[in-house]
């Protein structure tokens, strides 16, 4: 891969990443894990990611505010739960920069 091509990869990572709501690794974190299991509860979310229930809080927030994740409470056997799920702009984001990556990867192939 040339130099120039290089630097336009790290633009567009960069350009993909800038979105405030990604800034974070964590932020990044959850969104890939709801990438990867589509809808889990709260509870899951926080045993996934080892975080405090106001870190978590707050950053989910962050994402549902930009239309990346959203967030309700249901009713189940054991109380009411939070259900948090990626949206279709969420999964696109994640896509993309998985794209991004493969690009990279064939073209230090040749």
């Amino acid at each position: 891969m040339s130099d120039e091509r290089k630097v336009q990869t790290i633009k567009e990572i960069m350009d993909l990443l800038k979105d405030n709501s990604l800034t974070t690794s964590i932020r990044l974190s959850i969104l890939l894990i709801l990438y990867i299991y589509g809808k889990i509860t709260f509870s899951e979310l926080l045993a996934y990611t080892s975080l405090k229930k106001n870190t978590l809080y707050v950053n989910l927030q962050v994402l549902a505010d930009n239309g990346l994740i959203k967030y309700k409470k249901t009713f189940s056997l054991k109380g009411i739960i939070s259900i948090v799920e990626i949206t279709p702009k969420g999964r696109e984001v994640v896509e993309k920069l998985f794209e991004i990556i493969e690009n990279i990867k064939e073209k230090e192939k040749k």
